[in-house]
């Protein structure tokens, strides 16, 4: 039973939920190297940092909200002129934005 509702919430979430979303690379990195980075790195990183910031242990609410912080960091790194900011502090903020954090 457990091996079928993997499965069918894998093909529900999209490949970052088969591939897994652990082990990103860009917490430290700057918007300018979030910008040039693959998709599938942004969604691990982000998905490290709302599993931990949030203390989320479901995959598939981490899945969603970390799609959700990409979309929201990858807008902001678009305005962003000189892309200095860093990636972990635009993803709390865009976490606070979304309504994400404990009030």
């Amino acid at each position: 039973m457990k091996p079928a509702i993997f499965l069918a919430l894998a093909l529900a979430c999209g490949g970052a939920a088969a591939q897994g979303t652990i082990g990103g690379t860009l917490h430290r990195a700057t918007l300018r190297e979030w910008h040039l980075a693959s998709s599938a790195n942004q969604v691990a990183t982000v998905a490290d940092i709302v599993e931990k910031l949030l203390n989320i242990g479901d995959p598939v609410v981490v899945t969603r909200r970390a799609r959700e912080v990409q979309s929201c960091i990858n807008r902001v790194s678009d305005n962003f002129k000189l892309r200095s900011q860093l990636v972990a502090d635009t993803a709390v903020a865009c976490i606070a934005e979304l309504g994400y954090l404990p009030r």
